[in-house]
């Protein structure tokens, strides 16, 4: 493709796998596709899977082999040294990028900011979350220090001491988070609430709030109806932060309510699968999944009534909200503060607990029209994930940094 006049090249970096399925990842490969069809050009920068780099000059592709991959977390560790400092010089020179816009805050991104010091190129980080959260065991708190030391050492950037989570752990990532957003040049937050948060916390750069684009064509989607059975699709990591277990136990409750009413679907992998299987056994109506490829997902959510969001106080701006309403898809959540994707889509459950959500769902099954009607107001929200609206906002916040100037 021959670039556009004022075509920007971008080098999007990222320490993860990109093969991993996780929104961090997903939102990277949509904002490559929406970036690209506006006539910009972009390389991805990112972990590889094998024991040396690779570089695809054909895919504009440069992977990293990290020095090790933390088991459980498929995370893989890139040390900011000499040696990738060296692979990225290489690579910014090579695709001759504008903007270097960093999407993680761990060695190879502090690396990229190195770099991008040092040869002039401005650097943007869109953060992905600001809310780190585990389940704060005691022994955090005596390995916190010691975690400090090492990602200071990964990183080579001192980590910022700010109060921002009772959990040592959460803290010190959450402060890793921070201090790559007090480095560059702009910050991108996909969310207004998350926005908010980091200029709390001391992020004196202006923030623009982009949310996440969907750019992937989307596939025929089924018709949603009251002639239909409702069919809810949960979809996240299996994990205690997604909430899977509170959502199950209504689930449950509700199906006895409803007679049957409707049915779930359960999407992800994690420790609290074992328990989602042993609470749902018996109900013939819920099914668990275990882990999908992405496109799998995405054909279970085109043939689903509601898609299931529980988390609370940990998602920034989920994806799957991004991905349901641009297949007019209504949305069942319990955090107050997500907002984009979900003002006419969204149905918000009174409250977080198990009662809560199984009101919720037995408002949903039972109310005549709610359903489409959520279904209809999904395709005014999915304006704002468009992918026409994420290049543009990216274009006009590129050059203003570029010119030098700081977002107003």
């Amino acid at each position: 493709m021959t670039p556009a006049p004022t075509a920007i090249r971008i080098a999007i970096v990222c320490d993860y796998f990109l093969d991993f399925v996780g929104g961090a990842q997903t939102s990277m490969r949509q904002q490559e596709l929406a970036l690209t069809a506006a006539g910009h050009e972009v390389v991805m920068i990112s972990a590889s899977r094998f024991s040396r780099p690779r570089v695809s000059h054909a895919l504009h592709e440069v992977r990293l082999a990290p020095v090790a991959t933390l088991p459980g977390l498929e995370l893989p560790v890139i040390v900011n040294s000499s040696r990738t400092r060296a692979t990225l010089r290489a690579a910014f020179r090579e695709h001759a990028v504008d903007v270097v816009h960093v999407q993680t805050e761990f060695g190879l991104a502090h690396a990229a900011v190195d770099v991008a010091r040092e040869l002039g190129i401005p650097v943007i980080h869109t953060v992905h979350t600001f809310y780190w959260a585990s389940d704060g065991p005691w022994w955090h708190r005596l390995v916190e220090p010691l975690l400090r030391r090492s990602l200071e050492r990964i990183t080579r950037a001192e980590i910022p001491a700010s109060a921002l989570s009772p959990r040592p752990i959460d803290n010190l990532l959450r402060n890793l988070t921070l201090g790559m957003a007090r480095r560059v040049d702009a910050v991108i937050s996909p969310s207004a609430h998350q926005a908010r948060d980091l200029a709390d916390a001391r992020v004196e750069t202006a923030i623009d709030v982009v949310p996440n684009p969907i750019a992937s064509p989307t596939t025929p989607v089924d018709a949603i109806g009251a002639d239909r059975e409702p069919r809810f699709l949960w979809v996240a990591r299996c994990e205690p932060i997604k909430r899977p277990l509170p959502f199950a136990e209504a689930a449950v409750r509700a199906l006895e309510i409803t007679g049957g009413g409707f049915s779930v679907d359960f999407a992800g992998d994690g420790s609290d699968r074992a328990a989602l299987e042993k609470l749902v056994e018996g109900h013939p109506l819920v099914h668990v999944h275990g882990a999908l490829d992405h496109e799998r997902v995405l054909e279970l959510m085109n043939t689903t009534s509601i898609v299931v969001l529980t988390s609370v106080g940990f998602d920034n701006q989920p994806m799957t909200i991004a991905e349901a309403v641009s297949r007019q898809r209504g949305i069942l959540y319990c955090d107050p503060k997500l907002r984009e994707g979900l003002l006419h889509a969204g149905h918000l459950a009174p409250s977080p607990d198990v009662a809560g959500l199984t009101a919720a769902i037995v408002d949903l099954v039972q109310t005549p029209g709610l359903i489409e009607q959520l279904s209809r107001g999904a395709a005014q929200d999915g304006e704002q994930f468009l992918p026409e609206s994420y290049a543009e906002s990216f274009a006009s916040l590129a050059t203003r940094v570029r010119n030098g100037h700081r977002p107003v």
